[in-house]
């Protein structure tokens, strides 16, 4: 009877013993797992704000710069890169300074246009899921574009004004170059108002390149891939 139960005992001491193994070699397998699984590879750095892989994998879905031309992959991912630098460097400007929350946005507005650009949110949703994204991180890039868009418009753009003498500068250069083509300007008062919206644009686009300027000197950036 005694050999019986030790026997018994031994059993099931074996078979736990065997238990704790197969459950000690999973754990040590889940852990090497772990270890093994990818982490996300960071691009770059704006102050103390990462920029992941995917968030180059957003700009691209979204087309939030177009393709170069004749540019490949990798140039496109560079090209991609120096955007999303950029705007943040920009959103982070607009917030450190208080600016962001005195603006008028419309991020749906803003999120909406950039989906239409791209055929909608079916078209590429089966990409966004496969780089780990969701709609969120559609809405956060939405929200920063607005942001700087709202900010060149709303206070920037006022600052730009455009004088009778730019504006017939602007002409005689038309006048130049269309002469080294074998062709003559037309009249300036037929084209005075899309010189003066030529003109204003060229002066707006040189304060947003002041205001990026400026706000790249304050911040660190660093750059981890070409």
């Amino acid at each position: 009877m005694f050999l019986e139960k030790t026997r018994c005992y031994d059993s099931r001491v074996k078979r736990g013993a065997c238990a704790l193994i197969l459950l000690i070699c999973s754990h040590l397998a889940l852990a090497q797992g772990l270890v093994r699984e990818p982490v996300e590879e960071v691009v770059a750095v704006v102050d103390r704000t990462p920029l992941l892989a995917s968030d180059i994998d957003l700009a691209e879905l979204l087309v939030l710069v177009e393709r170069p031309f004749a540019a490949d992959d990798a140039g496109y991912r560079s090209a991609l890169l120096d955007a999303r630098i950029q705007l943040e460097v920009q959103f982070r400007d607009l917030e450190s300074s208080g600016v962001l929350y005195r603006l008028d946005l419309d991020v749906t507005g803003v999120r909406r246009s950039i989906l239409d650009r791209v055929g909608g949110l079916e078209s590429i949703g089966a990409d966004l899921a496969a780089a780990g994204l969701a709609e969120v991180d559609i809405d956060e890039l939405a929200l920063r574009i607005c942001a700087v868009g709202a900010f060149a418009e709303q206070r920037l753009r006022p600052r730009v004004s455009v004088s009778m003498q730019e504006i017939e500068t602007a002409y005689r250069k038309l006048a130049v170059e269309l002469e080294s083509q074998g062709e003559s300007a037309p009249p300036l008062a037929s084209i005075r108002e899309q010189l003066h919206r030529l003109v204003a644009e060229r002066k707006l686009n040189d304060e947003i390149e002041r205001w990026v300027e400026r706000a790249t000197e304050e911040r660190e950036v660093t750059r981890f891939v070409r």
